[in-house]
């Protein structure tokens, strides 16, 4: 299991050796950079949070009880740092629009009968999750892109797995919608 890895570094840290503290940096820097982008909407502001998220997390550490894997202890942290500098700086949450990273080959996909090019599926449905709330994007992208299970996202969150399945329920409906009004061709799709 991923997090035994994880445990085994975080033990090493508290029994000070503090350079194991950079494993859990490397391999968890682009996740924690990312949610606190798609938060914040500001790449300058993402870079800054994401250093102040480690060292909180370092200083922290010894807190973490294993009840939840560590990534989802991190998401955590992460989640709520940058909910406060979006509050900090007294404004509301607006989400970095997605990058769009299609890949460049041919790539495509045979339904009914017609071809689809893939990659512009993938910007269609970027769009459209843009489209959606900054905490449903956080909970989508959580749940789509990271895999976290349910209950890591309510943890992440700070709300209830109920709430999170609803508001997946919702979102999916809405990104439907959105996407059968943008394109015809992805109602074909059984999302």
């Amino acid at each position: 299991m991923d997090n035994n890895r994880d445990i085994i570094y975080i033990n090493r840290v508290l029994n000070g050796d503090t350079g194991a503290f950079k494993f859990l940096v490397e391999k968890y820097q682009q996740m924690v950079y990312t949610l606190a982008l798609k938060i914040t909407g500001n790449k300058e502001e993402a870079e800054d949070a994401a250093q102040e998220i480690f060292v909180k997390c370092y200083h922290s550490l010894n807190s973490y009880n294993g009840r939840a894997a560590f990534a989802t202890w991190l998401y955590r942290i992460t989640y709520n740092h940058a909910v406060d500098v979006v509050k900090r700086n007294h404004r509301k949450w607006r989400t970095e629009k997605w990058d769009v990273d299609v890949e460049t080959g041919e790539a495509e996909y045979y339904c009914f009968d017609e071809k689809i090019d893939l990659k512009e599926i993938k910007v269609l449905l970027k769009e459209a999750i843009y489209k959606l709330s900054p905490q449903d994007q956080v909970i989508v992208t959580l749940y789509y892109y990271d895999d976290l299970p349910l209950r890591d996202i309510a943890e992440v969150m700070g709300i209830k797995e109920n709430n999170v399945k609803i508001k997946l329920h919702r979102s999916r409906c809405r990104l439907l919608e959105l996407l059968q009004s943008k394109n015809e061709i992805i109602s074909t799709l059984n999302l």
